[in-house]
């Protein structure tokens, strides 16, 4: 017992305790003998019960001496979170927006993206086997004048349609007297090409397109046509009689049939199937587009590098003096003839891409909507001008990242096959943001002459088949705005902010012609 009072007092209680105890011992030495046992036992009761109430008053003491010294608790919350805490919730936070951005995509997807072979595309696909089986069933016609050709399209427009249809030749439109013969068979392949069938088309504010390829005979071209417009000439004619055979099939009741220019470009008229508002296909959203082509064996590729001239200036001059103008190099004209060639080349190739990076549809279409939400093509209901960045201009640079990169002699892919959507997609846009086309050509693979293709003015992306610039015609100030935009998608990317995913993909201010620009004329 005295133990414990030695064991109280250092623990700093007051003494009133201990001087207690020493007036009890006192009185149970005077008590008789025959009561020993009996105090005894109430000693030891006594010190069972201060023993307790001992250990009770240590326990306050200690909770009072924490207390008057600042305990943890106190103390963790006056010195305030940790480097390691603050890093730890800054990645939760990070986390959780990634992972909403994530699913935020997966939603936009799930929203615009059309797959083939999809119950919602049902009717399309209908339709576009009906396509087929209308093209590889038209008539031909025997070889003919520019003039005999001109008129037997105008006749059957109007037997057709009930007005006169032209053919969409090019400009300059072929000479009178022009010693050239037309002819028409029904296409040798029909395909359905492009975005669609790749599973990367998305749904815009209007609508998407698919591309159907219809290619053209070998025996409808000489081995010269590529010379002075005669190839397009051609083409024109083919177009035009598809267009005038497709108003006397069924499809004229599903469809508005009528010609429309690719990338605004004079060279390459197409025919556009616009459904009628009274059919299931107009809910769609869908425009199918049929594009004429040419076997890649079927004119000479090599003579179209882009450092040579196939147009004469005596031709464009309608003059016979060939010294009139010093000829130079045609390049976007030779790279019309030579992508016709390789449409179903460059197919291959992205399906290849998709077939080996499984995110690479789902990243293009990303890139695709992006785009989207940064073009403008219309004022009210005025169409402009179409674009030379298209989206299969940068799902081509998307292949190029991914594949067979190869710019300023580092050669390897820059992003990897296995990364997600999201991944590839801020990859492919920080790639945009940092690389100058105008000044960095670039090239798949190694076998390009990028001598020839070097020295002609512009961005330069050389395709797989190195025969040809797949961003001829496309203007600095196009790259330059496509670099801008990159730039800022790339910081919202990186930021994280609250409203990212908004302004990456759903800004309807970045379509705002009067937004953008102070004057439109």
């Amino acid at each position: 017992m005295a133990a414990g009072k030695r064991k109280l007092a250092g623990a700093g209680l007051a003494t009133h305790s201990t001087k207690h105890s020493r007036n009890d011992q006192t009185r149970v030495e005077a008590d008789d003998s025959s009561n020993d046992s009996m105090l005894a036992s109430d000693d030891s009761d006594a010190e069972s019960d201060s023993s307790m109430h001992d250990a009770d008053e240590l326990k306050l003491a200690g909770e009072n001496h924490e207390s008057g010294v600042g305990g943890s608790t106190e103390r963790n919350k006056a010195r305030g979170a940790t480097n390691a805490e603050i890093m730890a919730l800054n990645e939760a936070s990070l986390l959780f927006k990634s992972n909403l951005f994530k699913l935020q995509i997966d939603e936009l997807l799930s929203e615009t993206l059309v797959t083939a072979g999809s119950k919602v595309t049902r009717d399309l696909d209908a339709a576009l086997k009906q396509i087929r089986d209308v093209l590889v069933a038209m008539d031909s016609t025997k070889e003919m004048t520019v003039d005999a050709a001109t008129n037997l399209v105008r006749k059957l427009g109007k037997q057709a349609t009930g007005h006169a249809v032209a053919i969409p030749f090019p400009d300059p439109a072929p000479a009178a007297g022009l010693a050239l013969k037309l002819a028409f068979e029904a296409p040798e392949v029909v395909n359905v090409v492009g975005s669609y069938p790749l599973g990367m088309a998305v749904r815009t504010q209007r609508s998407f397109n698919v591309d159907v390829l219809a290619q053209m005979p070998a025996q409808m071209f000489q081995e010269r046509d590529y010379m002075n417009y005669r190839y397009f000439y051609k083409r024109a004619f083919f177009v035009a009689m598809i267009r005038v055979q497709l108003h006397a099939s069924a499809l004229n009741e599903l469809f508005d049939i009528e010609f429309e220019l690719l990338r605004s470009d004079t060279r390459l008229p197409v025919v556009v199937l616009r459904p009628k508002s009274d059919t299931r296909l107009a809910k769609l959203g869908c425009v199918v587009r049929i594009q004429p082509s040419i076997a890649p064996d079927t004119l000479p590729l090599r003579r179209l590098m882009p450092d040579r001239n196939h147009v004469r200036a005596a031709y464009v001059a309608g003059t016979t003096d060939a010294d009139l103008v010093a000829e130079q190099a045609t390049p976007q004209y030779n790279a019309a003839v030579v992508s016709d060639a390789l449409q179903l080349t460059h197919m291959k190739y992205l399906f290849e891409t998709n077939e080996q990076c499984i995110e690479f549809g789902r990243a293009a279409a990303l890139l695709r909507v992006w785009l989207g939400q940064r073009t403008v093509q219309h004022i009210g209901q005025q169409q402009l001008m179409a674009p030379r960045i298209s989206g299969f201009a940068l799902t081509m640079v998307l292949a190029w990242l991914v594949r067979s990169a190869n710019s300023g002699g580092v050669t390897g892919a820059r992003l990897s096959s296995s990364m997600d959507a999201h991944q590839l997609f801020k990859g492919a846009i920080e790639f945009l943001a940092a690389h100058d086309f105008n000044h960095g050509a670039l090239q798949f693979g190694t076998d390009a002459d990028m001598t020839v293709f070097g020295a002609q003015s512009g961005a330069v992306l050389v395709d797989p088949s190195a025969s040809v610039n797949v961003l001829a015609g496309v203007q600095p100030w196009e790259l330059d705005a496509l670099r801008l935009h990159a730039q800022q998608t790339a910081l919202d990317l990186n930021h994280h902010s609250a409203n990212h995913f908004s302004r990456v993909f759903l800004s309807a201010a970045l379509t705002d012609v009067t937004a953008k620009y102070d004057h439109v004329f």
